[in-house]
Order: C-alpha cells, then structure tokens, then sequence
C-alpha cells in the first residue's frame, strides 16, 4: 500500500544504527516505531509571519464578494502565505516534519517507481547555545525495468545529526526496506546505518534561529532567486520560486473551524509555461532532480501539471504541503518523464520535537566509534 496525494503518514521509524566504520557492526538501539502525536496540535511555538500572513488573509477576505479581483487576489495571496509558511520554519524554536514521495519514471523502454522519505528535525538556540537538527532521507526503488541501475534512483540514503554546538555526525543507510509490522503498516522505510568516517564530529553549521530583522516579501523573492543562483539548498518548498510574476495561474482559499482556531486550505495550480521560463524555478528543479538534467514541468494539457496543496493554521504555519507534478528531462543521457507526488506533516509539540533519545543514541554509537 502507498499512500495517495496529501495523506502523509505521521508514523515513523528510528532505525536499527550499526556502526561501519572499520568493519565494526554493533546495534546502538533497537529498531522501534513512535507517533508524531501532534500534528492536529494548534502549534506550541510563536509564527514569526504571523502578522503578515493574516494581512495577506484578510485581504482575500476582503475581495471574496468582488467578482473582478478576486481571482487575481486569491492567486497572490495563495502564493505569499506559502512563501511566508516556509519561511517561518527560518525563525522557529522547534519544529518536526515527515515527508512522503512517490514518483513513476518513464525512461527508455521501461519504467521504475521509487519512494523517497523525510524525516526533519530542527531544535534551535542561540550563537551562545547552539540546538540540533535530525534529518535523514531514505529512499527505495520499488520497481525498476528502465535498464539502469537502480543506484541512480536511490542516491544519497543518509543522516545528517548535526549536536555539540557545531558537529556533524553523518550515517549511510544500507539494508532498505518497509517495515512489516501490524502496528506500524507497511508505508515506513527502516533501514541499518553505518558511520560516514569522512563526516564524523566534522565542523558544520550551529543550530540557531535566524537573526536580525525579518525578511520582507521582496527580499524573500531575491534570496529564492539568490540560492538558486549559488546551487545551495532552498528555503522555499516545491523547487519553485512561488513569487514569479504569474507563476500561479490559479488558486483557491477554504477555511474550516479548528476549536477555537481555524485552518485554512490552498489549492494552487502553477502555470507551467510560467514556471519553465523562468530561471530561477529552473535552476532549483534540476538541483533537486540531480543527475537528472534538462528538465521542464509538462503543462496539464500535455498530460501532466503541477498542482500544490497546503494547509496553514490561522497564525500562519504550516499544518501540511503536498505537491503532484509531472516533469521531463534527461537520465544519464536518456530522455524521460517523471509523475511526482508528495506529501508532509508537520508537528511544533515538546512531545514530538523531543530529542532525548536521540541525543542518547548519538552519545551510544559515538562510545561505540571511540572504542
């Protein structure tokens, strides 16, 4: 069983660690399950864009009964609240996230299907007091007939542990695979891991909360732009600069009650034609997709389209993103198309932003290294 458009699976997996470094293979901690308990959980941390977001709410509030603006309103304000929304994530003490992506690739004479999970979680502090991030990728190839080898869909399977103000504890995963378990269901990827010598309590980047005076909407855009340029990771989600001039083709805003909140749900259709034009979205596509290259999204009317779906709390946070596209480009010098949907669930608890076992697995495989 997969799981479809915007049903992200909160169940996740810490996987068995094993430590490979000069042949070494001892167990750190058991293979074990647990619940993000949260993700319904009004969030338990402030939204820096708080006061933006519900500007730009307002705003649409304003010109629903306005039949002349209020599509071209709802497209701009679908498209600042998502950028607001990943940039939030810049600002907060704590948040944790799980994603979810399938993807068919059609390349040659034949087809493969691969699954991609994420597991992110960021715990920050300050220059004097650094936090901690937790994030690994898994992926698995679940069916592949295209001739190529099955290492080109399923590279970069790793941990990146970054703890001790500024140190970068690395794994490699081997032995992937989905979890057989009555209680946990068969849509989790476990795995062994294995310590990465050449990236092991190496110097990174402290854990801490943005500094100094919050982006504006037009300094967002240029550093979307600016990253794209410099090949560095996006802070904006998609692999798309969401602030290019008519890049949303459209969109549309709904709202439900929360208790005594509310959350409301964007549907935003990207204009293709748009999208492959404009450089910067280019650039973050092919990055995203290496080795792929050459890559453009197929317009709707070609048989494919590109379609994000999000949900925002009335503060302004993201409660969940999906995305469903289609792009083509080049493998290894062979053309092909790529039908792509993911799925993320977010939680801002103690409970489930706790890092105690973590933090005590860590200080495990880092006895285990030294001896």
């Amino acid at each position: 069983m997969r799981m479809g458009f915007l049903k992200a699976c909160a169940l996740l997996a810490v996987p068995v660690f094993v430590l490979g470094a000069f042949g070494c293979a001892e167990e750190v901690g058991q293979n074990s399950g647990y619940l993000l308990q949260d993700t319904e959980l009004y969030p338990e941390v402030s939204a820096p864009y708080e006061e933006e977001s519900k500007a730009a709410l307002a705003r649409w509030e304003e010109s629903k009964n306005n039949l002349l603006t209020s599509a071209d309103v709802a497209r701009e304000v679908a498209a600042e609240l998502f950028a607001y929304a990943c940039y939030n994530e810049e600002y907060l003490d704590r948040f944790v996230y799980f994603s979810d992506q399938n993807g068919s690739t059609e390349v040659g004479l034949g087809a493969s299907e691969a699954t991609v999970q994420n597991y992110k979680l960021m715990v920050r502090g300050t220059e004097e007091n650094p936090g901690y991030k937790y994030h690994y990728t898994l992926k698995y190839v679940d069916r592949n007939s295209t001739g190529l080898p099955s290492a080109v869909f399923s590279t970069g399977n790793r941990l990146r542990f970054v703890s001790d103000g500024n140190k970068l504890y690395r794994f490699n995963a081997d032995n992937i695979e989905y979890i057989d378990d009555d209680a946990l269901g068969d849509d989790v990827l476990t795995c062994t891991w294995n310590i990465d010598g050449g990236s092991w309590g190496t110097d990174d980047s402290p854990v801490v909360k943005r500094s100094g005076q919050k982006l504006t909407l037009d300094e967002i855009e240029q550093e979307i732009i600016a990253y794209a340029q410099n090949g560095w990771e996006a802070i904006i989600h998609g692999n798309i600069n969401i602030l290019a001039d008519d890049i949303v083709e459209s969109a549309t805003i709904t709202e439900m009650a929360s208790g005594e909140h509310t959350i409301y749900t964007v549907v935003m259709n990207v204009d293709t034609d748009v999208a492959n034009a404009d450089e910067t979205s280019k650039a973050m596509l092919m990055s995203a997709n290496s080795p792929a290259s050459d890559c453009n999204w197929v317009s709707r009317e070609d048989g494919g389209g590109f379609t994000i779906i999000y949900q925002i709390w009335d503060n302004g946070l993201f409660k969940l993103y999906g995305l469903n596209e289609t792009w083509e480009g080049s493998i290894i010098g062979m053309s092909g198309s790529i039908k792509s949907t993911l799925s993320v669930k977010y939680s801002y608890s103690a409970r489930d932003t706790d890092m105690t076992e973590k933090l005590a697995m860590l200080e495990e495989a880092k006895k285990l290294n030294e001896g």
